[in-house]
């Protein structure tokens, strides 16, 4: 699910810096081009959250979320580069000797600590897309709701998250629905330790909500694969620097890469402990190529004297 992606491209919680506070018990809707949006969960508190996606060429859209009681261990990333916009982040994996029970997982302590559980939230309901959507917890206490037609919204228009009750109360979160991603290119090409161009079609509305979120991931076989995160101001252009696309190849290339590019905005509530996002987003998925790299999945596949890792699907 493209969420668990799109949740952890942005690392860090800010606010706008040209918004006002606006008092959520009023009944009147706050006005889109000035509504506190909260922006992203740190990666150590982000329980989970909800997400409107609207797009031409993704897995899925509609609304759909989930909210646990903890993290994943594994879901605290190490950085390991930076410049600029963007971040090098490593997944890590916790190792626990006996292994962990059935119902628990391993910290990076050694220790078996109670898996995340998803909480209830009672009825979640989400008001400003073409039809109003109310949804109650399934199985694992999940949410969603595939049935909207395409287009799901117009852009520009206040979307409102409210949660029912539940483990942690009645919630309420904001989005402005952001105008579909359009890019020319299918594919990126990357160089090592040449800088990487990314283009989009920037909004045409005078009052620009959305930021772009970049996530480009190469070591999709490796027992500590790294990661490239990027937030950009929606202006339609961003570089990635030459000394990022650097470290980002040597920390490994496994498998077949693949890009996210995704215009949105996010908004988020602290659950104390925790917090909870939600997004509202158009995102493009994109084929990755790295020069001097060659995926497979047979020896046919690879380049004359290379034959190919099945295990990490690469030619060598």
């Amino acid at each position: 699910m493209l969420i668990s992606l799109l949740l952890t491209l942005a690392c860090n919680k800010g606010t706008d810096a040209d918004s006002l506070p606006v008092d959520t018990n009023t009944e009147e809707a706050p006005d889109p081009a000035t509504v506190v949006l909260a922006g992203a969960c740190p990666l150590d508190q982000a329980w989970g959250g909800f997400s409107v996606q609207a797009s031409t060429n993704a897995n899925s859209n509609g609304v759909d979320g989930k909210v646990s009681d903890s993290i994943w261990p594994w879901s605290e990333l190490e950085e390991i580069a930076s410049e600029g916009d963007c971040k090098l982040l490593r997944r890590n994996l916790p190792f626990c000797s006996p292994s962990c029970d059935v119902g628990t997982t391993c910290d990076f302590d050694g220790q078996c600590v109670p898996e995340p559980s998803n909480q209830d939230l009672g009825t979640v309901t989400v008001k400003g897309l073409v039809q109003a959507v109310s949804m109650e917890p399934v199985i694992g206490n999940t949410y969603y709701d595939t049935s909207l037609p395409y287009p799901m919204y117009t852009a520009g228009d206040l979307v409102t998250l409210n949660t029912g009750g539940g483990a942690y109360g009645p919630q309420v979160l904001y989005g402005v629905a952001v105008e579909p991603l359009s890019l020319d290119a299918e594919e990126w090409f990357i160089t090592q330790g040449e800088p990487l161009e990314i283009t989009w079609d920037p909004p045409t509305t005078q009052v620009v909500r959305s930021s772009i979120d970049l996530r480009i991931n190469m070591d999709v076989h490796g027992a500590s694969p790294a990661s490239l995160y990027c937030t950009f101001e929606d202006d339609g252009a961003a570089t990635v620097s030459g000394a990022l696309t650097k470290t980002l190849v040597e920390a490994g290339v496994t498998g077949f890469p693949s890009g996210a590019l995704e215009r949105h905005t996010t908004d988020s509530v602290d659950l104390d402990p925790g917090c909870m996002a939600f997004r509202v987003l158009s995102p493009v998925l994109m084929a990755v190529d790295v020069d001097g790299f060659t995926p497979c999945f047979t020896d046919e596949e690879c380049p004359e004297g290379l034959t190919c890792n099945k295990e990490l699907q690469i030619c060598e």
